[in-house]
């Protein structure tokens, strides 16, 4: 059985001498051990297996890193893999639209990027993905879960679904079976109205379990959150230095089991401006995504804000499902769809 826990097998910090390969976001790459690994600190140091490579030993910081993955010890044999209740599937896709699928593994310690079991390579224990190489973030599993509960569709037709989303890594599962005609706009509304009636753990939870933050900087924030009611606990945490908009859409989209995504390379339909008014956009800070099949897809901050998903409902007669962007993307986005 593989330990996935802090200081498994390719576990940081301190761990031995692990074998990984370092794949930049300038397409290059290097191959190397490391010592020690510790997303806490900015930068790593990799020792090169290359051969002829004139620079040994290279200091790497992590913006400048796409993915680095954890191979396995050939001399040791493949073992059965479990994972601990809190591991998510998602699928991560990478500044230059290349995707990766894998199961969230937890950490004890802040780190600012996200640690996977990868699903589909064999030679690669884990991998380690910075938080600044990362576009969108798509859980590929509760809705299907959800929609096979309430019998509206069997596990054969979601498994195919998640097939097709591996090809076709814009669309939700939901949108998918949609297309396919499994189930109706109505169906997938009310698939995803449970979902979010069970959002499972609370917010500063899921950003302690997938090591954005340690526990002392979630104790330092709830207590700052008792004395600032007014504030939601992601906002505090930002501005105490805690956490980035980024990890808090991530962990939100993860905990609401919706995509997050980046907005800066969107293409929208223009015909969405008149489904959703440019005042609605600007006081709520949504974005019209995307129209299919009679379900309207907004891009939301806060997946928690039902007024603004029932007004547009009201306002549209469409069946409303979200994604979540950071409210820097969504405010750059309403500007540039919609004009100064």
């Amino acid at each position: 059985m593989i330990n996935l826990s802090p200081g498994g097998p390719g576990g940081p910090p301190g761990s031995a001498h692990n074998e990984v390969g370092v794949a930049f976001l300038d397409g290059t790459e290097l191959r190397g051990t490391v010592a020690s690994f510790n997303p806490q600190m900015p930068t790593f140091f990799l020792q090169s297996s290359q051969p002829g490579d004139d620079v040994p030993t290279r200091e790497i910081g992590f913006e400048g890193v796409r993915m680095i993955s954890f191979f396995r010890n050939p001399a040791i044999p493949k073992s059965k893999v479990t994972f601990p209740s809190t591991a998510r599937l998602v699928t991560v896709r990478f500044l230059d639209g290349e995707t990766i699928h894998g199961v969230t593994q937890s950490y004890s310690g802040a780190r600012i990027g996200l640690f996977l079991f990868p699903t589909a390579l064999e030679d690669v224990e884990r991998i380690y993905v910075p938080i600044s190489a990362i576009r969108d973030v798509v859980s590929v599993k509760r809705l299907g879960e959800i929609l096979t509960e309430q019998g509206m569709a069997t596990p054969e037709m979601i498994e195919r679904a998640i097939n097709q989303q591996r090809q076709l890594q814009d669309e939700q599962v939901g949108q998918i079976l949609l297309r396919k005609k499994v189930i109706t706009g109505e169906q997938l509304g009310q698939g995803l109205a449970v979902q979010k009636q069970k959002p499972g753990k609370r917010i500063g939870d899921i950003l302690l379990e997938q090591g954005f933050i340690d526990r002392v900087q979630l104790d330092e924030a709830l207590e700052t959150q008792s004395r600032q009611r007014d504030k939601k606990l992601g906002e505090i945490m930002v501005d105490m230095g805690y956490a980035t908009y980024k990890m808090i859409g991530i962990a939100l989209a993860i905990q609401f089991n919706v995509p997050f995504m980046d907005l800066s390379s969107q293409t929208i339909n223009p015909q969405l401006r008149e489904l959703v008014p440019v005042k609605v956009a600007r006081r709520w800070q949504v974005l019209p995504i995307s129209l299919q099949q009679g379900v309207l897809t907004i891009g939301i901050a806060d997946p928690t804000e039902q007024s603004v998903q029932d007004e547009l409902r009201n306002i549209t007669g469409l069946t409303v499902i979200t994604v979540v962007a950071t409210p820097q993307d969504i405010a750059r986005a309403i500007t540039r769809f919609y004009g100064p």
